[in-house]
């Protein structure tokens, strides 16, 4: 099923809000800085991809695949 990409950016901007906020307090960092290290994760490529759907998933569920991806737990990663 495709999804209307302005309803999958909406949502993937605010997923990423979430993540980037709760991201920056687990690593004690600036909500600007952690935003910067997220945007180069190909799991950041993968949320602004409206066909992965990720952008629906929970905040909580984006930040267990960029722990996967710092860990290099490819196999963890793909399970998406």
């Amino acid at each position: 099923m495709s999804v209307e990409p302005e309803k999958a950016q909406y949502c993937a901007d605010i997923v990423t809000t979430a993540v980037v906020s709760r991201y920056a307090k687990e690593k004690g960092l600036l909500p600007t800085a952690a935003l910067r290290i997220i945007m180069e994760t190909k799991t950041y490529d993968l949320l602004q991809d409206p066909e992965s759907r990720l952008c629906f998933e929970s905040a909580e569920s984006i930040l267990d695949l960029l722990r996967a991806e710092e860990r290099g737990d490819w196999d963890e990663w793909e399970k998406v």
